[in-house]
């Protein structure tokens, strides 16, 4: 059976390397968001990510310390 004659493939399938455009990011270091307009320390800010942290982490370890166990006896 003759086989029929290839579509030519779109541009944006083209086999090689996957290059993605350049993403402009305002680049921030992780402490300026704990920081105040004037630049100093926000302990207040600070503290209250630690507290939601921890408050996620109570929530989160009874489902996953049982998976962890689990996985570390095999």
């Amino acid at each position: 059976m003759p086989r029929s004659p290839q579509r030519p493939m779109p541009p944006f399938f083209s086999p090689g390397p996957f290059r993605r455009p350049p993403i402009k990011q305002n680049k921030q270091d992780f402490m300026s968001y704990f920081r105040t307009s004037e630049g100093n320390l926000d302990f207040t800010k600070i503290a209250g990510t630690a507290q939601q942290a921890k408050q996620i982490f109570d929530q989160v370890s009874p489902l996953v310390s049982p998976l962890i166990t689990k996985f570390l006896k095999k």
